[in-house]
Parts: C-alpha cells; sequence; structure tokens
C-alpha cells in the first residue's frame, strides 16, 4: 500500500484510528477490534454493510453500476452518453459529457498548490482517479466506490500509477479518519445517494479545514426526456439554490458553480 494510506484510516466496525491495521495478502485487519476485511486483487474491500441497517432497494442506476458491462464501457460510452440525456445541450464533447469537466475538477480542488491525501469518491471506473494521480504524483489518491465491478475495472486502469489506493466503500460511511483529506472530487454520483444529507456530513468530516470539496450533479429540467431519463433511473436533480443552501447548514463555505446546460460543477469549502 502507498505510504500514509493505512494512518488515513477508520476502522468501518469499530471506528478506530491511528493505523493500526495487519495486513496480509488476503486480509487487512483492524487491530483493534480483530474485524478483518478482504484485500482483493487492486483494491481494499471496507464495506460494513452493518452499518447502514437503513439501505434502501437498489435504483435502476444503482444496479446498472455493478453490471460487468457497463463497468467496461463507463468511460468512453456509458458515462458521456448519460450525462448528454441528463444535461441537454450544455453537454455536447469533452470527457465526461462537457467541454473540460476533468480539468474543471482539478484544477477546483487546487491540488498544485497543497499537499494530499485526496479522495475521489464514487470513482466509478477510475476515469478522475487517474487524472487526479497524474496531477499529484507525489501525493496520494484514494479511490472509493461501492460497485466491485467497477473497481475490478478501476484496478486494471491505475496499474502504473503508484500512488493510487482503490477501496469499496459506502459514501454513508467513510473508512477515515477525521481530517485526513486535503479535498474531495465527488463527480456525477450525489444524485444516487440514499441520504445526501449524511454523505455531506461525512465528506466534511473527513476533510481537513480548509479542505475542498468538488462535485458535479445534474439540477432541474425543462426537458420531457431528462425528466423521463431521471425517473427511469431513480435519480434526483437539484436546484442549485437548495443544494448550495444544505451545504451552507453543513457547514461548508465559499460555495461556487459552473453550469453546463442541466449539470453543473459545484465546489465548497471546510473552514
Amino acid at each position: 500500500m502507498y505510504p500514509g494510506f493505512f494512518a488515513s484510516l477508520k476502522c468501518p466496525s469499530c471506528g478506530a484510528t491511528g493505523g493500526d491495521w495487519t495486513a496480509e495478502s488476503l486480509r487487512l485487519g483492524c487491530d483493534a477490534c480483530g474485524r478483518e476485511f478482504e484485500n482483493m486483487d487492486g483494491y481494499v474491500d471496507l464495506l460494513d454493510l452493518a452499518a447502514r441497517s437503513d439501505l434502501t432497494v437498489l435504483t435502476t442506476e444503482q444496479r446498472l453500476m455493478e453490471s460487468e458491462l457497463v463497468a467496461r464501457i463507463y468511460e468512453r460510452f456509458w458515462r458521456p452518453t448519460f450525462v448528454r440525456i441528463m444535461a441537454g445541450s450544455g453537454a455536447r464533447r469533452g470527457t465526461g459529457g462537457f467541454p473540460g469537466e476533468l480539468f474543471i475538477h482539478k484544477n477546483s480542488l487546487a491540488m498544485e498548490d497543497r499537499e494530499g491525501p485526496w479522495l475521489d469518491l464514487s470513482c466509478g471506473s477510475g476515469m478522475f482517479t487517474r487524472g487526479m494521480a497524474a496531477s499529484a504524483p507525489t501525493e496520494l489518491v484514494i479511490g472509493v466506490d461501492i460497485s466491485r465491478a467497477m473497481l475490478e475495472v478501476a484496478a486494471r486502469r491505475v496499474k502504473g500509477y503508484g500512488n493510487v489506493a482503490l477501496v469499496r466503500a459506502d459514501a454513508h460511511n467513510l473508512p477515515f479518519a477525521d481530517a485526513t483529506m486535503s479535498g474531495v472530487n465527488n463527480s456525477s454520483a450525489i444524485h444516487s445517494y440514499d441520504d445526501t444529507h449524511q454523505a455531506f456530513e461525512e465528506i466534511r468530516r473527513v476533510l481537513r479545514p480548509g479542505g475542498i470539496y468538488v462535485g458535479s450533479t445534474f439540477s432541474k429540467s425543462k426537458s420531457m426526456v431528462g425528466r423521463a431519463a431521471a425517473r427511469i433511473a431513480g435519480i434526483r436533480r437539484f436546484d442549485p439554490a437548495e443544494l448550495q443552501s444544505q451545504l451552507s447548514r453543513i457547514g461548508f463555505a465559499d460555495y461556487e458553480e459552473i453550469r453546463f446546460g442541466d449539470s453543473f460543477v459545484f465546489r465548497a469549502r471546510k473552514p
């Protein structure tokens, strides 16, 4: 594992922090409670289902993210197509569905000006994880997703990046200690979360003071196609003003956003 990875962890079972972990080829164990987690081929499985007694039935979109086929075609076909349907005329070109998305996320995080580690939350097949790792080759970048299929593809694609660690975990119960991350990237994911308030609380908790949270999602649409796609996929759309207000109530400051049709990138800071 990359240096500093264990120091950032919090046991999702007992909450112990401080890097008291035992790592072997096929297991990762918390020395505090004795709980063992699977050390998979290319990622560590720290998902603790017991911590989420309120798990709901998976939506159509969440089920698709567990598909091996979708994971393989996610970056080149699935994601760009989905973003264009949901975002409308503002998203016609560029990586991920609209112009310069990866560039905007990396620069909004200000990675060149600060030390890591950096968290790519709901990383999917690792598109942003790889971009972040290339931007900060001497800093730890941790990609987190709940989908085994996505992480298996991501693990193959991050080979050669010595500063990346991949973790299977739930955005509602992040297995990281308080104030350990310099920034959190969260691209096109919050619309799929069961409880955005809890996920935002977790993101704020793991950020250091001054840490930056950058995300992207879809705004409410007048397009019948966009609204129908959201209903079928089982995802929510956001009013940017309401999202800003929610983040402010949780304790984020300095909210900014850039809109692309019915999608937008937002940035906020933990004071």
